[in-house]
């Protein structure tokens, strides 16, 4: 009698082992959000031929692999999109906090201060000569220099902040580049040994360090015939074999950092993609733009008044020429200025013209500027190149003004489109409607991404129902196999210790 049967049956009770063992551990790592259930995949084991009959008989199951249940493509697709919602995330944030630091939506944002400083000059041209209103208007003056020095200072905090970020993030890239190359290793290692050996716990570490990357930075990937996942971005490698290429931090002359290829130190481009290249451009673009679209509106704003200022005369009938304004650095306006501190005494604000009594014809002048078109589009100011930088309005000899008409003419002659307070609104308003597009982007990648993931969770989460589906469907199989072996067993008793003893 042939043994086949028996080694039939222990086959079967060893692949529904190993099958039981992979329901177990995909019970244990329910809760493991990186983990990607598996499956035992059955096969025929090979066959054995008789020598003499060449007839070939089966010798059982084997369990060719323990298989990841996923989808490649989703998972493909998921992370093409986690990039494009990584930046505009990360841009939203960003200028959340740029709405917040402006504050436009309680009673202190620059606004407010604005209409104060400008009821100042109001109630100045109605008591010209009066002290109370002198310093009523200074007092409104320094807190309009404290908002925005206040609001400028706030901004260079976030862009400090956001080049730490930025750093961070760089290294993060680095740290998961790192560990990638790392379980590249030893997934080829494992694998290496036998084409039916899966490291799948290796890969879902694996798939989740790619899945973080994929939000940092835009990447391509395959895996090459060894196992081992190749990263590209931008067309280059990062991480191919053995081969393992971090990006480099450099820091410019502002102490910013910029990230380069390591191996050839070329400026690496994201092209408004990740989370990485939403702080870049969030550090050397947006908080840039509403910085020098602030400084615009200091500077021009200052360099009017202060003309005006400078034609008048003061309390006591003399012309001092004093700036209402200093401004520090004419290349951050916004920071530097300050009122100036010889109007301390505030017999030296000029209010008039000349020394009559009751003369405010400066103060209205500069009330009017409220609503004289003093700026451009912002686009029109940067349109050269290098930005807005501060300047004091002067004839063409570099002199002042001799009187308000003068200067009325040099500014019509600027040819500005809006006034200041259309000047800030459009600002205000600018930032908003980004802010809006950034969050709809937001919005839109999530319910894509979301959408992606579900069903990239129907297909790889681990079902408790299904799990305990397939525990019974291996435990009857293994029952059987076991019963199979005791027939066999029984069989064979009866051969060898009665067959023959019959009449003793």
């Amino acid at each position: 009698m042939s043994f086949g049967g028996l080694y039939i049956s222990i086959s079967g009770i060893n692949a529904n082992r190993k099958a039981l063992d992979t329901v177990s551990h995909n019970i244990a790592n329910v809760d493991n959000p990186n983990y990607v259930r598996q499956g035992a995949i059955h096969g025929e084991s090979r066959y054995s031929t008789n020598a003499i009959t060449r007839f070939q008989m089966g010798t059982g199951v084997d369990v060719q692999q323990i298989r990841q249940i996923r989808d490649e493509f989703l998972d493909a697709k998921l992370r093409k999109e986690m990039a494009t919602f990584g930046y505009y995330n990360t841009k939203s944030e960003i200028l959340g906090e740029i709405e917040v630091i402006f504050n436009e939506i309680t009673s202190s944002g620059l606004q407010n201060v604005l209409d104060d400083f400008w009821k100042g000059w109001a109630e100045l041209y109605k008591e010209p000569d009066s002290l109370t209103m002198r310093g009523l208007l200074h007092e409104k003056a320094v807190a309009f220099t404290t908002t925005v020095n206040h609001i400028s200072v706030q901004l260079d905090n976030l862009q400090f902040n956001l080049n730490k970020e930025m750093l961070n993030k760089s290294e993060e890239v680095n740290s998961l580049l790192r560990e990638i190359s790392g379980l590249n290793k030893r997934i080829k290692l494992a694998e290496g040994h036998g084409p039916h050996i899966s490291a799948n716990d290796f890969r879902d570490s694996r798939n989740a360090a790619i899945d973080r990357l994929s939000e940092l930075i835009p990447i391509d990937y395959y895996e090459n015939r060894f196992g081992e996942v190749v990263i590209t971005l931008n067309g280059r490698d990062l991480i191919n074999g053995d081969y393992f290429n971090p990006i480099d931090i450099q820091l410019d002359e502002k102490g910013h950092g910029e990230i380069h290829w390591k191996d050839s130190g070329e400026k690496i481009e994201l092209k408004g993609l990740g989370e990485l290249g939403g702080y870049i451009d969030a550090r050397d673009k947006v908080v840039v733009e509403y910085r020098e679209r602030l400084n615009i509106l200091v500077g021009e704003l200052t360099s009017s008044i202060n003309a005006f200022h400078r034609s008048g005369v003061d309390l006591e009938g003399i012309k001092n020429g004093e700036n209402f304004f200093v401004i520090g650095n004419p290349n951050d306006s916004a920071a530097t200025i300050k009122v100036n501190s010889a109007l301390e005494d505030f017999n030296r604000i000029a209010a008039g013209k000349t020394a009559a009594k009751g003369d405010g014809d400066v103060a209205k002048a500069i009330l009017g500027l409220r609503n004289m078109n003093l700026f451009k589009e912002y686009h029109e100011y940067i349109s050269g190149g290098n930005g807005y930088i501060y300047e004091d309005i002067k004839d063409e000899n570099g002199d002042d003004f001799s009187n308000i008409e003068d200067i009325i003419e040099e500014i019509i002659g600027r040819e500005g489109t809006m006034n200041i307070d259309g000047f800030y609104r459009d600002l205000i308003l600018s930032l908003s409607l980004e802010r809006e597009q950034a969050r709809d982007m937001v919005l839109n990648q999530s319910m894509l991404i979301n959408q992606i993931d579900s069903r990239r969770q129907e297909i790889s989460s681990v079902s408790l129902d299904e799990e305990m589906a397939n525990m019974l469907k291996y435990q009857h199989s293994y029952i059987a196999n076991s019963r199979v072996i005791n027939a066999i067993d029984e069989m064979i008793e009866n051969i060898v210790n009665r067959m023959g003893i019959v009449g003793r």
